[in-house]
């Protein structure tokens, strides 16, 4: 069926638009992403290939008070006060109310001197910032996009590893009872923690957060199940990584918006 004279009109119309876009609004748009990235990788404290160009403070111990959600209130009472440097912890004062017998005395203990505790999903978040940099920054400002595919396809990827880097803070690993246990990081406390209590520090979006794990043994011996009886933990907002969230969440939302002005261009002229 002929399509009328309007109906040509408006796909001539659609199509100076898609053409504009790709040449126009596509470099300007990733440009804008490229920057935003590179704010994030000034402000993460981790070691990634490219110099840094400002010395921030992040790079200096943070003494930070963790606290209950809420201000909930615990039978254990867990009190933290932590030394954050980077993607490090290079002092922790932790106490808590433990059972000796019938009673609950106050348990103190603290990291040892010159141990870290090292926090991975830091590291895991840079490295992916990384990769994401390095597909924002594939092409050149005078680079000339042919088709809606072609920069479909940068986008998919650099939205993938975006992902990826704000779930490495978002979505920290569950770990099992046995990886608990058999953390090398409940060795670097002294005193030594209770047999029957287990800790983990990790970073839950913009937060530190500090676990605590009241354990319970059934059976004996080699027919022995340990079972968490409790989980309590305290908290507190760390800016950078606030920072860092944001940034990986405008560059989703820049990356998005693009993919969805492109399509819905290049669909109506594909099905007119």
């Amino acid at each position: 069926m002929a399509k009328s004279a309007k109906e040509q009109a408006e796909i001539i119309v659609l199509r100076k638009e898609l053409d504009w876009l790709l040449k126009e609004e596509v470099n300007p748009v990733l440009q804008d992403i490229k920057e935003t990235l590179q704010e994030c990788y000034e402000c993460l404290p981790f070691h990634g290939t490219a110099e840094k160009t400002v010395r921030r403070e992040d790079s200096s111990p943070q003494k930070i008070i963790l606290n209950s959600p809420n201000n909930a209130t615990s039978a254990l009472n867990l009190k933290s006060i932590v030394t954050l440097r980077g993607d490090s912890i290079e002092g922790a004062e932790l106490q808590f109310k433990h059972k000796q017998g019938k009673e609950h005395n106050i348990f103190k203990t603290k990291l040892k001197d010159g141990t870290l505790w090292q926090l991975p999903q830091i590291r895991d978040a840079g490295s992916h910032l990384c990769n994401a940099i390095e597909i924002a920054s594939r092409n050149d400002a005078n680079y000339e996009f042919k088709s809606v595919k072609e920069i479909s396809l940068i986008l998919d990827e650099l939205m993938e590893s975006l992902l990826k880097c704000r779930q490495s803070l978002s979505l920290p690993k569950r770990k099992s009872i046995n990886e608990l246990l058999e953390s090398q990081n409940l060795l670097v406390f002294t005193p030594p923690l209770p047999g029957d209590v287990a800790v983990s520090f990790y970073i839950y979006t913009s937060k530190l957060v500090l676990a605590l794990y009241c354990l319970h043994t059934n059976g004996q011996n080699k027919s022995e199940k340990i079972e968490i009886t409790q989980r309590i933990q305290v908290e507190a907002m760390v800016k950078w990584l606030n920072d860092a969230i944001i940034f990986f969440t405008l560059s989703l939302q820049q990356c998005q918006q693009l993919k969805d002005k492109l399509m819905a261009v290049s669909e109506i002229l594909e099905n007119p």
